[in-house]
């Protein structure tokens, strides 16, 4: 107690000084509050850091563990010292939890290149690594810090703290992903663990990288699994778990595409496992595949008109724009949607004159929208005429939108108006003065140039 007490007093003296004003005592809690010191490690005078750092160690404040950490890297040697002694202190067994809780920081300073921090940082996995701290260690692997689990389980697995099966059976119930992929990789390494238990385990989860893993590593070591449950895979949502559980029942002298085939034509199917079953065939070049997607063009269903059509689009590019457009008008907005989306990534743009008719046989307001924002794709010019040309009282706050967003994209293209677009804009500047009342400065060089 006396030294801290000593090491208090050394900073009230620091503090006297007209540089110190923000960081004056009158202005914050007293000095011997916890949270004041941990302010005090963030000071721009390194003496003052050195013994605020000092003196948090040898109060044996747990809670301000992040704020050494942040020390053990500082600019100032001797700050750094300090930090490292404190942190040492607080190495007891009530602390292994918070210890525990700040890994991902500790790992962090491997990366800090003002000092070598690897001493420390094996100082601190070889307490977690204790026999009466490993089990705190072990619950890691449910914390709510995704990061601690994630290093948890690697240190738990590199330093062999428990039995592998024990740790792989509790790291698979993790709800983070990353977790079960660690612990998937590792048990894959070692031929010993492998088992049809640990497979089936691997193959059952949602996870479709991890399910990636364990086929190839089925497919590299000419395992035999089940045809039924490789035909489960089959059906799977991700592309790869589907080619690689073909694959496996191709040598098995399986035809994927039978499958699939008796799937979507039974009537009973659900339309996701239709829709699966198309995406398969056309995965195994299924000669008759666009016969098959041309069928599918069904209205009832939006998820499998969407499939469909992205296989149509796919073999037949040269009437990839005829297609889409019929789309983009389809009374369901999903579908238009998808077809939007196909546009800008087939990078095929509509005319004014192609928007214009697909406004007209709008089904939906929820469309309207969607076409204002194919309008964005086109000439600039022919953007604004566009916006002008369709308002009315019904839509004046989609106009005003628009309008503002093409003000805003104004300078991104250098292109001039043509002689009929500024005709045209000036003719609907004219007949709707109140619609660019507020933008008229934009525009007005165009009229007065045409007049």
């Amino acid at each position: 107690m006396a030294s801290e007490y000593f090491l208090l007093k050394q900073i009230e003296q620091l503090l006297v000084g007209i540089n110190n004003s923000y960081w004056s005592l009158a202005n914050h809690d007293p000095l011997v509050e916890t949270a004041r010191l941990k302010i005090l490690t963030q000071h721009y005078n390194g003496h003052i850091r050195e013994k605020a750092v000092l003196c948090l160690g040898l109060m044996r404040e747990i809670s301000a563990l992040p704020e050494l950490i942040m020390r053990a890297n500082d600019w100032a040697e001797p700050v750094r010292r300090a930090a490292r002694q404190s942190i040492r202190r607080l190495l007891t067994a009530e602390n292994t939890l918070q210890f525990r809780e700040n890994l991902p920081d500790f790992i962090g300073l491997l990366n800090c290149s003002r000092d070598n921090h690897q001493i420390l940082v094996d100082e601190i996995l070889n307490f977690l690594s204790r026999p009466d701290n490993k089990s705190v260690l072990f619950d890691g692997l449910f914390s709510i810090n995704k990061n601690v689990a994630r290093l948890s389980l690697n240190i738990l697995i590199e330093r062999r703290l428990f039995p592998q099966q024990q740790i792989f059976h509790e790291a698979m119930r993790n709800s983070d992903p990353l977790v079960r992929v660690i612990a998937a990789k590792y048990q894959l390494r070692d031929a010993q663990q492998i088992n049809k238990e640990t497979i089936n385990t691997l193959l059952k989860d949602s996870f479709a990288p991890l399910k990636q893993i364990t086929l190839q590593y089925i497919i590299d070591n000419q395992l035999i699994i089940s045809c039924s449950q490789l035909s489960i895979l089959l059906f799977d949502r991700n592309a790869l778990v589907r080619q690689r559980s073909g694959r496996l029942l191709m040598e098995q002298d399986i035809d994927p595409k039978a499958i699939y085939l008796d799937a979507y034509n039974t009537p009973d199917s659900r339309v996701s496992k239709r829709k699966i079953a198309l995406l398969g065939l056309d995965e195994h070049h299924y000669q008759n595949i666009i016969e098959i997607a041309e069928r599918s063009i069904d209205e009832r269903y939006s998820s499998l008109y969407i499939s469909a059509l992205k296989i149509i689009i796919r073999h037949k590019p040269d009437d990839a724009r005829t297609i889409l457009f019929s789309a983009i008008c389809h009374s369901s907005i999903f579908i238009a949607k998808a077809a939007v989306r196909i546009f800008f990534q087939q990078k095929i743009y509509l005319t004014l004159a192609e928007l214009q008719i697909s406004l007209k046989k709008s089904p939906s307001t929820a469309h309207v929208s969607l076409y204002y924002s194919l309008a964005r794709k086109i000439n600039k010019w022919d953007w604004i005429i566009f916006i002008l040309d369709n308002s009315n009282a019904d839509n004046s706050q989609l106009t005003q939108e628009h309008i503002y967003n093409w003000k805003n994209y104004f300078n991104r293209s250098w292109i001039k108006p043509n002689t009929k677009q500024k005709e045209r804009i000036c003719q609907l500047i004219d007949e709707k003065p109140d619609v660019m009342k507020n933008n008229t400065n934009v525009l007005s060089f165009f009229c007065s140039t045409h007049q």
